[in-house]
């Protein structure tokens, strides 16, 4: 469990979300370490508790509240043979140019530009791909080494 402030519009449990870092504007709160600094960038998490405590975000005055939250998987594509549940392995990025693909943001997911090392929590199924690549969907969970 993990504590953060999340703007009090949208904070609600199940709200899942992306940390992608803090503003330059952050650096000088002293909410900071909890908002920003208790999170890891590139990682998806969802709200578990919402609790009935308030604060002000210095970017826009918006009302934030404190939130439990958890590191969730993300759905992404995987090649088919090399992937089975509840493994942990390494995927590499796959190139793709086919923007108009309905499944491109899978492919060129941001938080998986590098080769990773993921678990595989649950496969989804498999994909057409234009470029005749093996590929299912799968929601994984990074592996950091720490």
């Amino acid at each position: 469990m993990v504590l953060t402030l999340i703007e009090k519009n949208i904070a609600a449990v199940g709200y899942k979300f992306t940390h992608l870092g803090g503003m330059k504007v952050c650096e000088n709160c002293n909410l900071n370490k909890v908002c920003v600094d208790s999170l890891e960038s590139n990682i998806s998490y969802v709200v578990t508790e919402v609790r009935n405590i308030e604060h002000l975000c210095l970017i826009d005055n918006q009302v934030m509240l404190v939130c439990n939250v958890e590191e969730t998987g993300n759905i992404i594509s995987v090649e088919n043979q090399k992937f089975l549940e509840n493994i942990v392995v390494k995927r590499a990025p796959i190139h793709c140019d086919e923007i108009l693909c309905k499944n491109y943001e899978y492919c060129i997911h941001p938080n998986y530009q590098k080769e990773s090392k993921i678990k595989v929590l649950e496969l989804k199924g498999k994909i057409h791909c234009p470029l005749n690549l093996e590929l299912v969907l799968a929601e994984v969970k990074k592996i950091t080494d720490k």
